[in-house]
């Protein structure tokens, strides 16, 4: 809203399948993109409506394919939309937008840490398995149309199923651009003063560090005001604050901290998101861009190429390395990326990795393939 009053034609996207963008706003939302008041529009993604709208053959395949097995009606509706539909069409409308040029700003509204980091590494996963099934799965339909496709009552895949796949694959590199961006996308991570959201938050921040995104604020939200009674209850609250907000800001800093207080009554509605605003950005602008330092680079030390890569806090033994050819396979706790390694890496051999000032440094030279950090760390 205060980016919209300060004359940046805006778009707010909400990505929770448990909407609440409506509420904040008190106004109805729907799957269509919505004026709510000058400068902002905002819509909240409705996976049958997309499925209805934006991918019409996929939806008609497996519509015929699920009729074919003695399902129809109803059920066949509600078992087309595949698990991830709602992640791809929150990125397709960054594509849409940012191809059009219709807006200043696009604002995700995301859903719970996990199913955010889903939608943020879906353009490398999603590319990944796409790269290596289409021309297989192509060919084998060509073949299967010519054979068991003549006999068979299960209909199969048209080449206007196998041309949307393909699209989709062209559409999530274009959305990984500009999500890759620090100058175009950034991430603001929201805390509370309690422990389990922070150690959260702290965990979230290394995740989207290991896929190259740029975290360039931290909303530190719910905080009591200064001022309050003095009484017991208050006093312990206050306490447990200052002890987090030391914890917070020993963690983050120097990440730009924007702090909201506490407000008496619900946060709904205009003149409540108007004091929130207030007490974010005083009277800076909303998108200003406070960090651009990219998480992962390459650069030469002493004759040896390095892969440094920022890993905030991470432990030498949460971090296990692989190479494979011209992929290099980090995985950090329950996340993995592969990193599809430039071609003067990809000869060589990850020799070895440290940690050093919060960033893992990967060192590559003549010598043997680093199995895990920890051993890695112990041969340097």
């Amino acid at each position: 809203m205060r980016s919209a009053a300060l004359g940046h034609k805006t778009c707010v996207i909400s990505t929770d399948q448990a909407h609440s963008l409506a509420d904040s706003l008190e106004k109805p939302l729907s799957g269509r993109v919505k004026k709510v008041a000058p400068n902002l529009d905002a819509i909240e993604i409705d996976v049958l409506y997309e499925m209805e709208t934006r991918w019409k053959e996929i939806n008609k395949y497996i519509a015929d394919f699920l009729a074919s097995q003695g399902m129809e009606g109803i059920s066949v509706k509600e078992m087309t939309v595949w698990p991830g539909m709602e992640l791809i069409s929150a990125l397709f409308y960054i594509w849409d937008f940012k191809r059009s040029g219709k807006y200043d700003v696009v604002i995700v509204d995301t859903a719970p840490t996990g199913e955010t980091l889903r939608l943020l590494s879906f353009p490398d996963i999603s590319d990944w398995y796409i790269e290596r099934l289409y021309n297989v799965v192509k060919n084998m339909i060509k073949l299967a149309r010519f054979t068991v496709g003549r006999v068979m009552n299960t209909p199969l895949p048209s080449n206007d199923f196998l041309n949307d796949m393909n699209k989709i694959r062209e559409r999530l590199m274009d959305v990984k651009a500009i999500l890759l961006d620090p100058n175009q996308t950034s991430i603001r991570l929201v805390v509370n003063p309690e422990r389990m959201v922070i150690s959260e938050t702290k965990r979230a921040f290394t995740y989207l560090c290991l896929y190259n995104l740029t975290v360039e604020a931290l909303i530190i939200n719910r905080l009591l005001p200064p001022g309050l009674s003095t009484g017991e209850y208050f006093k312990e609250k206050l306490k447990e604050q200052e002890k987090y907000m030391e914890i917070i800001n020993e963690s983050f800093t120097p990440l730009k901290m924007l702090q909201a207080y506490q407000l008496p009554t619900e946060l709904i509605g205009r003149k409540s998101l108007e004091k929130l605003a207030d007490m974010l950005f005083e009277d800076t602008d909303p998108i200003q861009i406070y960090s651009t330092e990219k998480p992962m680079e390459i650069f030469n030390e002493d004759g040896v190429d390095i892969l440094s890569i920022k890993l905030p806090f991470s432990t030498k033994g949460e971090v296990e390395l692989y190479k494979t050819n011209d992929v290099l396979i980090i995985k950090v706790g329950w996340y993995k990326r592969s990193i599809v390694l430039p071609f003067s890496l990809a000869k060589q051999e990850a020799a070895k990795a440290e940690f050093r000032d919060g960033r893992l440094l990967i060192k590559f030279e003549g010598g043997k393939k680093v199995a895990n950090e920890e051993e890695a760390d112990e041969e340097g």
